[in-house]
């Protein structure tokens, strides 16, 4: 006869994979972008959010407007490329993937700041 400590245990180890798979699924996936057809954009930081998940700037680019997922802070920093690195009105280079979903969105795989590289990914 199964015990009420073994069912609660039981029911408890198959909900912890649904509950990471929960996790998993809030972070998105790289596949809206498409690595297929890489981009270098030279703009203008116009805003940044250095924050988790992602490192965001927008960029403008001539008469466009785009929005650049950088790496996470934490692998930002380990690279070398701090916040401080990064102002509004900061000249950058931006190599990456552009969204299929979304006009003006990159993935950027790294960025170059007064000519010198950090890789991202």
């Amino acid at each position: 006869m199964l015990t009420r400590r073994f069912l609660l245990a039981s029911s408890g180890l198959l909900a912890a994979p649904l509950a990471l798979t929960g996790a998993a699924l809030a972070h998105h996936g790289w596949g809206s972008y498409d690595a297929q057809n890489p981009q270098t954009l030279n703009g203008t930081i116009r805003k940044l959010e250095f924050g988790n998940p992602h490192v965001h700037v927008d960029l403008a680019v001539g008469s466009a407007q785009w929005e650049v997922t950088l790496a996470p802070p934490f692998r930002m920093n380990n690279r070398g490329a701090m916040a401080e690195l990064l102002p509004v009105g900061k000249m950058i280079r931006a190599y990456g993937y552009p969204s299929r979903e979304k006009k003006g969105e990159m993935r950027a795989e790294w960025i170059e700041v007064d000519g010198k590289r950090y890789e991202l990914r």
